[in-house]
């Protein structure tokens, strides 16, 4: 179970890591709206996984190439606007939880419809 205080940092550090990509970072390659959906920090806040979604003419895996790339930059505005003792190292995952529930309800859906005559054909 995870720390009140754990929780609280992760709310901040998206709140930062979201603001610093939307107003600080300016790739001209990215052409595409990214969204930071959570992001885990390890309990010796050593590591930060950061969960993003990207919508725009740029794939996701270039968008999330370009913010690896971008981690260093990313990790130095971090340290100025967070005030942690040690700054994580961020790590850039795709967000999948989305695609993940989707498929969880499109199988809900089949399994609601079906009926007990089909289950007995099968």
């Amino acid at each position: 179970m995870k720390s009140v205080r754990i929780e609280r940092i992760n709310s901040e550090l998206q709140k930062a890591i979201s603001h610093i990509i939307d107003n600080d970072l300016r790739d001209p390659q990215i052409d595409a709206i990214i969204s930071v959906n959570s992001v885990n920090i390890t309990p010796d806040l050593g590591y930060a996984r950061v969960y993003i979604t990207s919508i725009g003419r740029t794939p996701q895996d270039e968008v999330l190439a370009r913010l690896k790339g971008a981690g260093g930059f990313i990790r130095g505005k971090l340290a100025k606007a967070v005030d942690l003792r040690i700054t994580p190292r961020l790590e850039f995952m795709l967000d999948t939880s989305e695609d993940y529930s989707n498929k969880i309800e499109n199988i809900l859906k089949d399994i609601k419809y079906s009926t007990p005559a089909d289950d007995e054909n099968e």
